[in-house]
């Protein structure tokens, strides 16, 4: 369960609670919790446009971190998470220079959660130890009980990217704990209300679709009262309501919930809410059997998870870059292992909800009422159509990158999954896989034949520029086509 929502806002979301008599600092509140929680929702480049003039009209420096944090989350929910990470490195200079322990501790919460993002899960965990170790000079209790309840909520997200939904569930169990010790009103609201979202997602990764529903069900009604229903948190919880329905197959329920979803989510254009909406919108029409509208949410699901892995890539080989300007004495290849290790978490994410998450929506039979499959008649133009396109995908050598699925093929050729593999079975006479990995080999010994420096490269460097995600997975589709070993081919060839 691998998502980017809620801990990033609850970092920055925390204003102080002491009454203040100042009127500026009176209206900079009122703005910026609006701009926060209503705009960010309805109209993301106004709250963009809000929170720039809040920072240039900032009168002193706790104002002018927070319009830093403020622009820092919306950054991060237009997929620009490189440009967040430098506004929160800012504001955190700010904090650390006026020696303003409680947003120190906000802020590094903010940025484990960004690097956990990322994949560097390594230094996303330095943060949050930062964070906490901060967190010991916080005088004011209340203060101290927010952050305590946004550390569980950032613990339990780590145990979620492993699957571990026990140990998330304590983790959302001492959250609620700490923020039941705050005073009652709109925030502690709030911030309940993404905690039973929490809940939910939880019990969904234990399949435990019922216990999911009423914490969603609770997290609505905490958000109702926070007037934050309509905002990217309640999308949250309509969605993960839809995705329990749908897994039960209640279609019309699904349907309501799913759809209050889709309409948030495009109002605030928050990009990895859409993936998610757009990937369950997709399992719906499937479901119901509506191929027109299934194939239109697909194709926006493959496109938007697409955006989502090349801003991940583009904002990682940004933070290698920080990395290394600011730990030049950090060795070379610590760096550079830390850059792959980083590429590979997100390639593999991505991957892995490709297959999870799509497989669910791809492989969905169609019968009739009898119980029999349902035959697929392909017009013959629209036959003739994707199969030059398909062509041409092999003609362009798209099929050399790892991270070509079939989900992204599908996007590629602006078609459906039936009607790909339909095409790939009747004129390939293979399925997805075969066709894919047969396409690599045949490359890789075409290599092997016209360029004589192919046949001294190590099996690992034929295996990664073929395509191939690993050195066995390489040999074994080798083997099958060949009859031979790499190694037994490449000697033949010298011989």
């Amino acid at each position: 369960m691998k998502r980017l929502l809620l801990t990033l806002a609850l970092f920055f979301l925390l204003f102080n609670l002491h009454s203040q008599n100042d009127k500026n600092t009176k209206a900079f509140d009122s703005i910026y919790y609006h701009v926060a929680v209503n705009v960010a929702s309805t109209n993301p480049i106004k709250a963009l446009h809000t929170a720039d003039s809040l920072h240039l009209n900032s009168n002193n420096d706790i104002q002018n971190l927070r319009s830093l944090m403020l622009k820092a989350d919306l950054l991060e929910k237009q997929g620009r998470r490189n440009e967040s990470i430098e506004n929160a490195l800012e504001a955190l200079a700010i904090a650390e220079n006026i020696g303003d322990y409680q947003w120190q501790a906000k802020i590094f919460g903010f940025l484990s959660t960004q690097y956990r993002h990322l994949g560097l899960l390594d230094q996303g965990k330095i943060y949050l130890k930062k964070g906490i170790a901060v967190s010991a000079n916080i005088e004011d209790q209340l203060l101290a009980s927010q952050f305590r309840g946004m550390t569980y909520q950032e613990m339990a997200y780590y145990a979620g990217e492993e699957e571990k939904f026990n140990e998330a569930i304590e983790n959302v169990e001492l959250a609620s704990l700490s923020f039941a010790l705050l005073p009652e009103g709109k925030f502690k609201e709030f911030l309940l209300g993404n905690n039973e979202e929490m809940y939910g997602r939880s019990y969904t990764g234990l399949k435990e679709y019922e216990k999911a529903k009423a914490h969603f069900y609770k997290s609505l009604d905490y958000l109702k009262r926070a007037d934050a229903e309509n905002t990217q948190w309640g999308a949250n919880s309509y969605q993960g309501l839809g995705n329990a329905y749908l897994e039960h197959n209640n279609l019309d329920s699904a349907g309501v919930h799913l759809k209050k979803a889709l309409t948030i989510s495009e109002k605030t254009d928050h990009i990895s809410l859409k993936e998610n909406v757009y990937k369950d919108m997709a399992t719906y029409y499937k479901k119901k059997k509506e191929m027109d509208s299934f194939a239109f949410y697909e194709n926006k699901y493959n496109a938007v998870m697409q955006e989502n892995i090349s801003n991940a890539k583009q904002s990682l080989n940004t933070e290698f870059n920080r990395i290394k300007k600011t730990k030049e004495s950090t060795s070379p290849i610590i760096i550079y292992l830390l850059l792959g290790v980083g590429l590979v978490g997100i390639i593999g994410y991505y991957l892995y909800k490709k297959s999870k998450g799509s497989t669910r929506a791809v492989n969905v039979d169609f019968k009739e009422e009898n119980g029999r499959n349902t035959p697929l008649v392909l017009p013959q133009k629209t036959e003739e159509d994707l199969l030059v396109k398909l062509n041409e995908f092999e003609a362009s050598q798209d099929y050399l990158d790892k991270n070509m699925s079939f989900s992204v093929l599908v996007g590629q050729l602006g078609t459906n999954a039936k009607y790909l593999s339909h095409l790939i079975k009747n004129n390939k006479n293979k399925d997805y896989n075969t066709y894919i990995n047969e396409l690599r080999i045949h490359y890789i010994i075409n290599k092997l034949k016209i360029d004589p420096d192919y046949l001294n490269y190590k099996i690992s460097y034929l295996a990664d520029e073929s395509g191939f995600s690993s050195h066995s997975k390489f040999s074994a589709n080798f083997k099958r086509v060949t009859n031979l070993s790499p190694s037994e081919f490449i000697d033949s060839l010298r011989d």
